[in-house]
């Protein structure tokens, strides 16, 4: 709708007015390159590779799996260990014939001659336990695929943090940027809202077009509210990441997207099936059961225990040195359930490994359709089209104010021109986000 001004002098004096103070409201300074930070304790500017040294120092979760790596290593010494072999000592601790407490004095002649051994009763045992089948090695290959798995694991956790922390990075650039525009947009519409309510007190507006402009900047203060929002979520995450303190506000300085070539499909599969952390956790999990399957079958035979005995005045004669061995009779226990539990486990391990490889392919062929859509939206752009919508908003804003054009025409190009900045920004933060997504993937860098 066009609101008409007459031809008289009064109707000049406004018209002139509203203009003037349209003009003075758009002079006055807009948005600015560096995205405002909400209030907190401290400041902290970090540009990505900044950020990343830190919290590949500091994350929590990557200490703890290095913990677990320590462990499996320090079980794999163990596993090396032999078994300790076993002193027995046995003496008569009250001999009832002569009311004596440890009665450990030589007999008298007179009692050796009668065979009458009242004390000098000592008897030594010495075992030591013999592992057969290879259980010793079978025992330290298993733990060194332990240590193996743990080591995958830790790259597991360090791809997942980093593509966390990448994915969070952006988010919280881009959702600066777009609360900057926001917040730049609501400064300039509440100084076109304060210009026309004086022309609205000097008959130049009506007061439709106050309350029309109100409600807008309603919408304005409900989107900053919503990314405010966003970016305290945001900045939790990389507090947790960082383990860093609560009032502390993270600034991302910078985020170079890059517009480098996408890899050919065929290449990043094969990076996936080579480098994924996943994938060879599945594929080692199979040589864990294997080494465990080998160990339970070498449990199907006995161990051998070897020993000896010396006995003083307890035996056929006065020192009595034996010979002992011993080993469990395999009758009835022969490690049948173990056995068919670790071959259970290995078959369970293969199959789990042929659905991780399809896993992989289905995100590798997702990412890179992802990453392609968002590559043909970026060049589909004309040229010169971040320029042309630069000069929406104040060029709409001049016009309204000379009534060139009417409320809700102002209304639709500066929805226009709000929505196509949005759309640059999250364009762009949806790009880097698939790029990370393919690095993340196929455990590459790519981008």
């Amino acid at each position: 709708m066009t609101f008409s001004i007459g031809s008289g002098p009064r109707s000049w004096l406004f018209s002139n007015l509203f203009w003037l103070i349209g003009l003075a409201a758009q002079a006055q300074p807009r948005t600015v390159d560096v995205p405002t930070t909400p209030t907190a304790t401290d400041t902290i500017r970090l540009n990505l590779p900044q950020l990343e040294a830190q919290v590949l120092a500091r994350n929590y979760q990557l200490l703890a799996q290095k913990y677990q790596i320590d462990i499996a290593g320090a079980n794999i010494t163990q596993a090396g260990l032999r078994p300790n072999p076993n002193l027995w000592f046995q003496t008569n601790l009250y001999n009832p014939n002569t009311g004596k407490v440890l009665p450990l004095a030589t007999p008298s002649q007179a009692e050796l001659n009668a065979q009458t051994f009242n004390s000098g009763y000592v008897a030594l045992q010495l075992q030591q336990v013999i592992l057969l089948a290879g259980k010793r090695s079978k025992l330290i290959a298993l733990a060194e695929s332990n240590r193996s798995l743990a080591q995958i694991a830790f790259r597991d956790v360090l791809r997942s943090i980093r593509y966390q922390l990448y994915s969070t990075y952006a988010d919280l650039y881009f959702d600066l940027q777009a609360l900057n525009l926001f917040q730049a947009e609501l400064a300039r519409q509440q100084r076109l809202v304060e210009s026309t309510r004086i022309a609205l007190q000097t008959g130049g507006a009506a007061q439709y077009e106050v309350t029309r402009l109100d409600v807008a900047n309603r919408d304005l203060q409900a989107n900053i509210s919503n990314y405010r929002a966003q970016i305290a979520d945001e900045q939790a995450t990389l507090r947790v990441l960082l383990r860093q303190s609560a009032g502390t506000f993270i600034l991302p300085t910078e985020l170079p997207v890059t517009t480098k070539p996408m890899p050919v499909l065929a290449s990043a599969l094969d990076s996936a099936l080579t480098n994924r952390p996943d994938l060879a956790l599945t594929q080692e999990q199979i040589t864990n059961a294997q080494r465990s399957l080998t160990l339970e079958k070498a449990r199907r035979t006995p161990d051998l225990t070897l020993g000896v005995l010396y006995e003083r005045y307890g035996n056929a004669f006065t020192n009595f040195t034996g010979l002992q061995a011993a080993m469990d009779l395999p009758v009835r226990n022969r490690n049948q359930g173990g056995i068919r539990a670790a071959e259970l486990a290995s078959k369970t391990a293969e199959a789990g490994v042929e659905n991780q490889q399809a896993v992989v392919q289905s995100d590798v062929l997702n990412a890179y359709d992802k990453l392609n859509a968002y590559y043909a939206q970026l060049n589909d752009r004309p040229a010169g089209y971040l320029d042309r919508i630069q000069t929406i908003s104040t060029e709409a804003t001049k016009a309204y104010n000379g009534r060139v054009i009417g409320l809700l025409d102002y209304l639709d190009k500066i929805r226009t021109y709000q929505q196509a900045q949005l759309n640059h920004i999250n364009l762009l933060n949806n790009l880097f986000q698939s790029q990370q997504q393919l690095d993340y993937v196929t455990n590459t860098r790519f981008f």
